[in-house]
């Protein structure tokens, strides 16, 4: 077989699908994204370019599916419930924030 192609046997082999979905789900999934980079401690406007940037393929297909409103709606209601999250570094006895 071939360098680098895959081989139709192996167990192991990554396989990706596309699941249909309907408005909602891509929004409960947008819920999902915020919470998560919310809790991680990402402020809206970071959040926000994650959500535009297609990189992050599944936030981003979200974004364009739902519009930069609706994005910005979830993102504050996340940050409301969430963002209180407040990192710190110790170092000889003394906070400092990141």
């Amino acid at each position: 077989m071939p360098y680098k192609d895959p081989d139709p046997n192996d167990p192991d082999v990554l396989v990706g699908v596309a699941l249909p979905a309907h408005a909602e789900a891509i929004r409960e999934m947008a819920y999902v994204f915020a919470e998560e980079f919310i809790r991680l401690g990402y402020d809206g406007k970071h959040l926000l370019g994650l959500f535009k940037n297609p990189f992050y393929a599944a936030a981003h297909g979200a974004y364009r599916a739902l519009g930069e409103e609706a994005i910005e709606s979830i993102i504050e209601e996340c940050i409301d419930a969430w963002g209180g999250v407040r990192f710190v570094t110790r170092e000889g006895g003394r906070e400092t924030e990141p």
